[in-house]
Order: structure tokens, then sequence, then C-alpha cells
């Protein structure tokens, strides 16, 4: 983006589309093709000329925040056979081939379960989404 040729109107468009993101001012540049400098030269500059520009919701942290992404292979562990089965007692059959039982997509974040998952891994996973507010 070539920052001269920005008039002042885009500019404050610019900068409320940022500030609305849930990004920091540095991550929603980068996304966008902006230099940081010159977005804030244009808060700076439109300040000045009297216009009122929120502050940044991650004006406490200067750094950019980095996302880390974990990838999780959830395989099935063949159970081993007990030796002694009582009577009376029906075991379920597993699906053969593993297939999703559920998908759940949050903004950027998408959790796939698995049949047969373990209840705590779909719990502990579920906790972990809930206290992401960048996945709304």
């Amino acid at each position: 983006m070539n920052p001269n040729g920005v008039r002042k109107s885009e500019q404050i468009k610019l900068i409320m589309e940022c500030r609305r993101s849930g990004l920091s001012d540095y991550q929603w540049c980068q996304n966008q093709g902006i230099n940081p400098g010159t977005f804030y030269n244009w808060v700076s500059k439109l300040r000045k000329a009297g216009y009122s520009i929120p502050d940044s919701a991650n004006r406490i942290s200067a750094l950019p925040v980095k996302q880390e992404i974990v990838k999780l292979d959830m395989i099935e562990v063949p159970a081993s056979a007990p030796a002694m089965v009582e009577q009376n007692v029906s075991h379920p059959a597993r699906p053969t081939p593993p297939c999703i039982a559920a998908e759940i997509e949050c903004g950027n974040i998408r959790v796939r379960f698995f049949n047969g998952a373990d209840d705590t891994v779909i719990q502990n996973t579920l906790k972990c989404i809930g206290g992401m507010p960048h996945a709304w």
C-alpha cells in the first residue's frame, strides 16, 4: 500500500478497522501490508488535527502477540485383550476406520474430534478454546 496516496478519510477507516479487529496494531499492519511506523504517523497526525482516535486494545504490550499452533494427531490405541471376561458383559464395537465425530469452528480455530477420543482431552480442549477471546 502506498502510504503517500492514502487520504485522511481512508486513514481513519483503516485505523478504526484495525482497532476493531482484536489484533495488535503491529499484527494488523503486517496482515494488511502497512508499515507500522506509517500507521502510527497517521494516528499521531490525525490526533494533532483534532480527530478522536481510540487507543489500541493491546497498548500495554508493544510487542506482537505470537500465536502458537500445535498439531495434535489423535490415534486410536488398540486395547489389549482382557485376560478374563465376565459373563453377560457386552463391549460396544468400535468403528473400524477412524471418522470425525464432531468438528468445531470458532473464528480462526478448527478442532476435529474423532470417534473414540478421550473425554478428558475433549473437555480440556473445549476449556482452552473458551479461554481464547481471539477465537471468537
